[in-house]
């Protein structure tokens, strides 16, 4: 059974090799809407990208995303490994740990193999991203 997440990109291809790009990749996986501010004309891009990223949308997509693999086994596992990294139990921050530029494109595969229903421990994607994390 194939399940659908409507805020989220799950047919984009995640590459990137720096930070702009990621920010880039992350914008539209989360289809962010970035409303040009004239006042911020004058300010560097790495600072104006911080300002226009939208908060609101990630969250709600994270949450939606996190609703819809909260109970799965498999997620929950890496959901912990990454949460750990921060020395943390709490599975949304591990959530978030996942969405970072270390994890992302491993991250990705794995939602996207879930939601087409292909998703358990013997998936490539899953044990990449479990071997990153240990």
């Amino acid at each position: 059974m194939e399940l659908y997440i409507e805020n989220y990109d799950l047919k984009k291809d995640v590459y990137y090799s720096n930070t702009t790009d990621y920010r880039k990749c992350l914008r539209e996986l989360f289809h962010m809407k970035c409303i040009f501010n004239p006042e911020l004309e004058d300010i560097d891009e790495e600072t104006k990208d911080e300002l226009l990223y939208d908060e609101e949308r990630m969250s709600f997509v994270m949450d939606e995303l996190y609703n819809a693999t909260k109970n799965n086994d498999c997620f929950n596992e890496l959901y912990d490994l990454a949460a750990a990294t921060m020395f943390s139990t709490d599975r949304t921050i591990g959530q978030a740990v996942l969405f970072s530029y270390d994890y992302l494109c491993y991250f990705h595969n794995c939602l996207a193999s879930f939601l087409k229903g292909e998703f358990d421990n013997k998936n490539e994607y899953y044990l990449l991203l479990k071997m990153k994390l240990t």
